[in-house]
């Protein structure tokens, strides 16, 4: 009978991130460019929130919010943190 050691129940990272494809290669590649996913998902996240932004400036809501630059990184950070958390690799 064989003892289990420490480096039998503690498995590598990569080995751990081959489960899900695409996380093992961080990176898109885009024209040769190997841009970072996460940076993707920061700019998916600060489109979406410059478009709730003119949506609440368009309707006149945005005078309800006492510190509009300080709102608008909440959104951005609210934003990138459920895109990031959807497509994880």
């Amino acid at each position: 009978m064989r003892l289990a050691t420490t480096s039998d129940s503690f498995h590598s990272v990569p080995e751990l991130l081959s489960d899900f494809g695409v996380a093992s290669r961080p990176e898109l590649r885009f024209l040769g460019l190997f841009v970072p996913w996460i940076f993707v998902v920061a700019v998916a996240g600060f489109l979406m929130a410059w478009l709730l932004m003119a949506i609440l400036e368009r309707t006149d809501l945005s005078r309800h919010i006492w510190h509009l630059p300080l709102f608008f990184l909440a959104l951005v950070v609210l934003f990138t943190s459920i895109i990031g958390f959807i497509l994880f690799p």
